[in-house]
């Protein structure tokens, strides 16, 4: 693009394409990076004064002193310069609006707004490559009694660690969010029935450790739903997992309860052949 513009600069004289460069140089900034659009500043500049000069050299009349010249060289460089920066700015502020969107404040885990669109995405890859798919709820069992013992920043110290262990324990690919107040769900893609119940039996006992290192009376209930074919909805996929937290949770609490759910029609056999 800025050897197109930089083409017709040179064909029809100087001053006329030369806020043309700011197309492509928005444009580098934008989708490729602050590196890409200060590069394609300078590119865009060289090309315009070597244009420029071409341009003048045609008649003595045209030609400027070289102190005029350093200055609109400098002048235009400043300009792309500044088009890049004040861009790639903007673009970093759009950015992490849009992350503090989807992101707990407390935990810096996702929030209930991420979880669901990570869910519905979940959900169409199993629906394509129908691989299973686990989903996990996790409530905090007498939180209530962390607050009024150790106050909110206790309890607020609670969450965060809780956040902060989930996200350590589990893989890149897996989601971890807080859905709001003590409870928090989890994503465990291409994870089946017997893989779910290993890795969450183990992230249940580094939570316990990390509730005991902080020195918090609280244990958790869990509830976990292995889907080995799509379920209906990502509502329906959350209610069940919610429903066995609170099956877990009426249990005696610390207690953790696991589903596996195949809507697939059974197989039939072949009919056999005659004799």
């Amino acid at each position: 693009m800025v050897l197109c513009v930089g083409l017709g600069d040179y064909l029809t004289g100087p001053a006329i394409f030369t806020l043309l460069y700011l197309g492509p140089i928005g444009f580098g900034t934008w989708f490729v990076g602050l590196r890409a659009g200060l590069s394609l500043s300078v590119l865009s500049t060289l090309i315009s004064f070597a244009t420029d000069l071409d341009y003048r050299g045609g008649g003595i009349h045209l030609k400027l002193s070289p102190v005029v010249e350093g200055w609109n060289l400098f002048v235009q460089l400043g300009v792309f310069l500044a088009l890049a920066i004040l861009l790639d700015a903007f673009r970093s502020r759009l950015s992490l609006e849009a992350q503090l969107a989807r992101t707990d404040p407390l935990t810096q885990v996702a929030n209930r707004r991420a979880f669901l669109e990570a869910a519905e995405l979940e959900l169409e890859r199993t629906r394509r490559h129908g691989r299973p798919l686990t989903v996990a709820y996790l409530d905090c069992d007498d939180f209530k009694g962390v607050n009024d013992r150790f106050g909110h920043e206790g309890g607020d110290a609670l969450l965060a660690t809780v956040g902060a262990t989930l996200r350590g324990a589990t893989r890149a690919l897996d989601t971890v969010a807080r859905l709001g107040g003590d409870e928090f769900g989890l994503l465990l893609p291409e994870t089946d029935g017997p893989t779910a119940e290993t890795l969450l039996g183990r992230l249940r006992a580094t939570l316990d450790q990390a509730l005991d290192d902080g020195g918090w009376p609280a244990t958790f209930s869990m509830g976990a739903v292995t889907f080995l074919s799509p379920a209906g909805s990502v509502d329906e996929m959350i209610g069940l997992a919610d429903q066995l937290m609170y099956e877990a949770k009426r249990s005696g609490k610390d207690h953790a309860r696991f589903a596996v759910v195949d809507s697939r029609p059974p197989l039939r056999a072949a009919p056999a052949g005659p004799g």
